[in-house]
């Protein structure tokens, strides 16, 4: 055998190890991509099942938790034809650089991200230096001290009322709360705004496009606290079937 023969056979040797290489990182890569389908799927279920106390619980003894859902969620939202939180902030720009935003449940920040406005974003896990980690029915601010709160898919846990009687506390008077949520959680959208309403908001505009629904209220002066009909103000959890997510992938 002389030299170009050698040559030949390591070239050979080189790409089929190449080869190989790349076929275990591919199956590797597949593996991934269902254990955190799987693990989403999982979390998603969690977080629309209990409190959002427990679900800081959960985020604070594994971070790593927070990462897996963020990853999850965000291919859900890329293969929608509208963003809501783009929605958000286009209605945000035409109310001024000079109203301050309350963000609950931020996620990446992508209002704070992108306009010029003071913007507080709150979730649970400090996802980047935009994020105050807070749960939602206990947010870092003082009384009247907002003009715009905002829940993009965000109401997600059992107590999530408390969350909307947060936003009221630190609302100004006239301030706005916007909505925005999967249309298949609301059973019935009048008696979901009528469910909003009795927490001390007046409904400025709705609309309900196929797979989310955005409200925008106003906030009402004090009238004491009501008592809320939880029948008409439930939302169903997003459960997410394992097949249709496995699917998407």
């Amino acid at each position: 055998m002389n030299l170009a023969d050698d040559d030949s056979v390591t070239e050979s040797t080189t790409s089929s190890l190449q080869s190989a290489k790349e076929k275990i990182n591919k199956l590797k890569g597949k593996f991934q991509k269902k254990m955190d389908a799987s693990q989403f799927r999982h979390i998603n279920e969690k977080l629309y099942t209990t409190t959002g106390e427990e679900a800081m619980e959960m985020f604070s003894k594994k971070p790593e938790l927070f990462d897996i859902y963020h990853r999850g969620f965000s291919n859900q939202v890329e293969k929608w034809e509208i963003n809501p939180v783009d929605r958000i902030i286009d209605r945000i720009k035409k109310q001024g650089e000079d109203k301050v935003i309350a963000d609950f449940g931020c996620g990446d920040a992508k209002i704070a991200q992108t306009l010029q406005n003071a913007v507080f974003s709150f979730d649970l896990i400090k996802h980047n230096e935009h994020v105050i980690v807070a749960n939602s029915s206990n947010v870092p601010l003082g009384d009247k001290s907002i003009d715009i709160a905002v829940f993009c898919l965000s109401l997600m846990g059992t107590d999530f009322k408390d969350f909307i009687r947060e936003a009221r506390r630190v609302l100004r008077s006239k301030g706005r709360l916007i909505v925005a949520e999967v249309s298949s959680r609301i059973t019935n959208i009048s008696q979901f705004v009528q469910g909003i309403e009795e927490l001390g908001f007046a409904i400025l505009e709705q609309n309900e496009p196929m797979i989310t629904s955005l409200s925008w209220f106003s906030r009402r002066p004090s009238q004491g606290r009501t008592r809320v009909n939880l029948r008409a103000y439930l939302l169903n959890p997003a459960l997410i079937r394992r097949d249709k997510l496995l699917a998407n992938r």
